[in-house]
């Protein structure tokens, strides 16, 4: 439970390690051999209340609708099959738009949503 980095910067992504300890079978410079793009995801998007779905339609996407995600140059927002914005992704996930531009799409499902107390949905995402 503890971390299996060295302490410097060449844990990173990125970065290269000026020497490297053991039998060669390790991966060097922080990188963990996984694609993050291709990785499915499960996310609860922001400002619901506050988009254009919920603006145009007083409610929010049912259980089991489907959504793609977008990048408007400013934000990653969860949009309905008619391109509609849902939310807005945490930017936690702004590393999607570099997957985006490489060529890599997300397509998922509302996983659960409410209008009370506040507009919330969550939704599962997959790379296509």
């Amino acid at each position: 439970m503890g971390s299996s980095g060295s302490g410097r910067f060449s844990d990173y992504p990125g970065t290269k390690a000026r020497e490297v300890d053991g039998n060669g079978t390790g991966v060097a410079g922080g990188t963990s051999g996984v694609d993050k793009c291709l990785q499915a995801f499960q996310v609860l998007l922001e400002d619901v209340g506050n988009s254009d779905f919920y603006s145009q339609f007083n409610n929010v996407p049912a259980t089991g609708d489907q959504l793609v995600i977008r990048f408007d140059k400013r934000r990653v927002f969860a949009l309905d099959v008619n391109g509609v914005k849902v939310g807005a992704l945490p930017t936690s996930f702004n590393y999607l738009v570099e997957c985006m531009e490489d060529g890599v799409t997300y397509v998922g499902v509302v996983s659960s949503s409410s209008v009370s107390p506040v507009p919330t949905v969550a939704a599962d995402f997959v790379a296509k």
